[in-house]
C-alpha cells in the first residue's frame, strides 16, 4: 500500500472514534510531508507483531543517559476490543509502569485486576471505541502509533480464526503526527482517569515535543513507515501462499469426479499415529459397472459413481473415511465403535445404495454395491482379504456384503442415521 498523508480520526461521539476524517483538531499538527502514515487492511497477527515492536523500542532508551536527556520517563496508551486480549499483555505493561512509565489501558467490560501503576479505563460495551484497537507510545525522542478497526472479517491463509482476524489499520512513528494523537487521546480520557496521571502524561508528550525534529528523524520516520507497510505485505503475501498450498494439497488428496478423499490422502490417513487403531474396512465394489458404461457410455458410468459416492458420504458417521479406491471401487474405513455387527452395517449400506438413483437423465439405472469386510487392528489395508469377499459375494448374487476370511475383532459399528 502507498504511504498517504495521515487523516486524523475524528471523535464522532463522546470518547468515539468513527472512520478517518481530513479534519483537524485544535493544537494538532497540520498534514504536512512529515505527518504520513502507513494504511491499509491487514490480520490481527500483524498487529500483534506490530505492536510488540514498537512497545520494545519504547522500552529501550535511544541513547545513554536517557534519564539526563529527558527521555527516562514515556507514556504507553493502550485500547483492546475485550479483556481476554489485554489479560494477555498485563505482566509487560506492569513491567513498564514499574519502571516508571504512564500506562494506561482500556478495554470493554469489567478490566481485570491491573498491576501496581497500571491505571484502568473501562470502555462500555455499546461504545464504538470496542471496535478499535489503539497502541500508543511516546518517550522522548521516540514516538510510534499503531491503530486499527475491527473489519469483522476473515483473511484467508492464517493459521487460526484469531490471526486471520481483519482489521483497516494505519501507523506511524512521526513524532509530530503521534504527539497530536496523544494529546487528543488525553483530552478524552481527561473524565476516566485521575488527573494526576492525565499531569503525568501530558508531561511527557510536552517534553518530547520540545525537542526539535531534525531532517534526519523525519527522513528516518518516512523510512519506518515503509519498512513496517513492506512487513504488512510480505505477511499478508505469506497468508495467501499458505491457503494456496492448502487448497492445493486439498486438491491433490481429493477425488475430482466424487469430491471423496482418494488414495494419496488414504496414504497419508494410514500413516497418522493418531488415528483409531481399531477399524472396520468395507471394500464397495459398484455392480456392472462395465455394462453400464458399454451400453449407455462412460457419462452414464460416471453418474452411478458420482451417485454412490455422494450416498456413501451421506450415510457414514462423522470420524470416518470414504476413499474413491479406483474406477469402480470405494474404502470405507470406520473407527470400531457400536453394537451391529460389522457385516451387518455393511449390509444396511448396500441396501440404502440400492434405494437411491443416479441424477437425470440416468435416473432409471439401478444402482447396486457388493461390499467385503474386514475388522481389523493392522495399519495396513487387508486388501486380499477383501477381494476374497467380494469374490464371494459376486458368487452368491452381488448387492450385499461378505465377510473377509481370517480373525475378526469381535466388536462392531453402528450406522449414521
Amino acid at each position: 500500500m502507498p504511504l498517504v498523508t495521515v487523516d486524523q480520526p475524528r471523535i464522532s461521539g463522546p470518547g468515539s472514534p468513527s472512520e478517518p476524517s481530513s479534519g483537524r483538531r485544535a493544537g494538532e499538527p497540520g498534514t504536512d510531508a512529515r505527518s504520513r502514515a502507513a494504511r491499509g487492511h491487514t490480520t490481527k497477527r500483524t498487529l500483534v507483531v506490530l505492536s510488540h515492536a514498537f512497545e520494545r523500542a519504547f522500552a529501550e532508551p535511544a541513547t545513554e543517559g536517557a534519564a539526563d536527556a529527558g527521555e527516562a520517563r514515556g507514556l504507553l496508551l493502550a485500547q483492546f476490543q475485550r479483556r481476554e486480549h489485554l489479560e494477555v499483555e498485563l505482566a509487560r505493561y506492569g513491567a513498564l509502569a514499574a519502571a516508571g512509565h504512564v500506562v494506561v489501558v482500556g478495554a470493554a467490560g469489567p478490566l481485570p485486576e491491573l498491576p501496581p501503576g497500571v491505571h484502568g479505563v473501562t470502555i462500555d460495551d455499546g461504545d464504538a471505541r470496542t471496535s478499535w484497537w489503539l497502541v500508543l507510545a511516546v518517550r522522548g525522542p521516540y514516538a510510534s502509533l499503531l491503530e486499527a478497526r475491527d473489519e469483522h472479517d476473515l483473511v484467508p491463509g492464517e493459521m487460526t480464526l484469531e490471526a486471520s482476524r481483519a482489521f483497516a489499520a494505519q501507523w506511524t512513528v512521526d513524532r509530530r503526527t503521534v504527539l497530536g494523537r496523544a494529546r487528543a487521546e488525553l483530552a478524552r480520557l481527561a473524565g476516566d482517569v485521575a488527573p494526576r496521571v492525565l499531569v503525568d502524561a501530558m508531561a511527557v508528550v510536552d517534553a518530547s515535543d520540545a525537542r526539535p525534529v531534525s531532517a534526519g528523524e523525519a527522513r528516518l520516520a518516512v523510512t519506518t513507515d515503509v519498512l513496517v507497510d513492506a512487513l504488512d505485505a510480505g505477511e499478508r503475501r505469506a497468508a495467501r501462499l499458505r491457503l494456496d498450498l492448502e487448497q492445493a494439497e486439498a486438491r491433490a488428496e481429493q477425488d475430482q469426479l466424487t469430491g471423496l478423499r482418494n488414495r494419496h490422502f488414504l496414504e497419508r490417513y494410514l500413516g497418522n499415529t493418531d488415528r483409531p487403531a481399531d477399524l472396520v474396512t468395507l471394500l464397495v465394489d459398484i455392480d456392472d459397472l462395465k455394462v453400464v458404461n458399454d451400453t449407455y457410455g462412460h457419462k452414464a458410468g460416471d453418474a452411478v459413481i458420482s451417485a454412490v459416492g455422494a450416498i456413501l458420504r451421506q450415510r457414514i458417521r462423522p470420524g470416518d473415511i470414504v476413499v474413491r479406491w479406483g474406477g469402480d471401487e470405494f474404502l470405507v474405513l470406520a473407527p470400531v465403535r457400536g453394537s451391529e455387527p460389522a457385516v451387518t452395517f455393511a449390509e444396511r449400506l448396500a441396501g440404502i445404495v440400492a434405494s437411491g438413483h443416479p441424477d437425470p437423465p440416468w435416473e432409471h439405472l439401478p444402482l447396486s454395491v457388493s461390499v467385503g469386510v474386514c475388522t481389523t487392528r493392522q495399519t495396513r489395508l487387508p486388501l486380499e482379504r477383501l477381494d476374497a469377499a467380494l469374490r464371494n459375494v459376486k458368487r452368491t448374487g452381488k448387492g450385499h456384503a461378505a465377510l473377509a476370511p481370517g480373525p475378526q475383532l469381535d466388536r462392531g459399528i453402528d450406522l449414521a442415521g
